[in-house]
């Protein structure tokens, strides 16, 4: 299977961190300077997509991390039923989410940026989502077990640091910053950091 994406990506790394995790062999390939050739992959021209042996593809990281952990045995996802009570797979779900979000609002910081002349509003604006999010999380109770949602906010997490867009979050956020330092300590994590 080959995945477009970059390391740099918060949401490549989700899908990278999981295929490691569960020892799925993939093979990352940056997105195609060919606009036109990538929209044929994914027509909506984001990374990262996921193209399968049978070249088909899959694209939007929750897609792509929920068939890597389906494909390598599915411990990532709490619960698969519906039809019971599941609090386990909602907080999971939810916590990406939440994480997803937080790394929207950083790659939109920094894609505003790297523009000629930034928008400062537009910066406000995902400043106060990340903020927010960053305080959130900084209430939650993370699961012992990592889950899809831990992995979500640990990728965001290394984004905002590598792109150094809040050099203090981690001052106000202790609990917050203390769980990421350890869950960094993953072999998935180490070898997927953005350099």
């Amino acid at each position: 299977m080959k995945l477009y994406g970059s390391p740099i990506s918060p949401f490549s790394r989700k899908a990278m961190v999981i295929a490691r995790e569960l020892d799925i062999k993939l093979e990352i390939l940056p997105r195609p300077d060919n606009a036109a050739e990538f929209r044929r992959i994914n027509p909506l021209g984001k990374i990262p997509a996921l193209v399968l042996d049978d070249g088909s593809a899959l694209f939007d990281s929750p897609v792509i991390c929920e068939y890597l952990n389906e494909l390598g045995g599915g411990k990532f996802f709490p619960g698969n039923s519906l039809w019971r009570n599941n609090s386990g797979k909602w907080k999971a779900l939810t916590l990406q989410a939440l994480g997803d979000g937080l790394a929207d609002a950083a790659v939109a910081i920094a894609g505003e940026n790297r523009q000629p002349s930034p928008n400062q509003a537009h910066i406000e604006r995902h400043r106060t989502a990340l903020a927010g999010a960053l305080d959130m999380l900084e209430k939650v109770k993370f699961a012992a077990t990592p889950t899809i949602g831990e992995i979500s906010v640990a990728c965001a997490l290394g984004y905002i640091e590598f792109r150094k867009l809040e050099p203090d979050w981690r001052a106000s956020r202790p609990k917050l910053s203390a769980w990421y330092d350890k869950f960094c300590d993953y072999p998935a994590m180490k070898a997927t950091a953005p350099k």
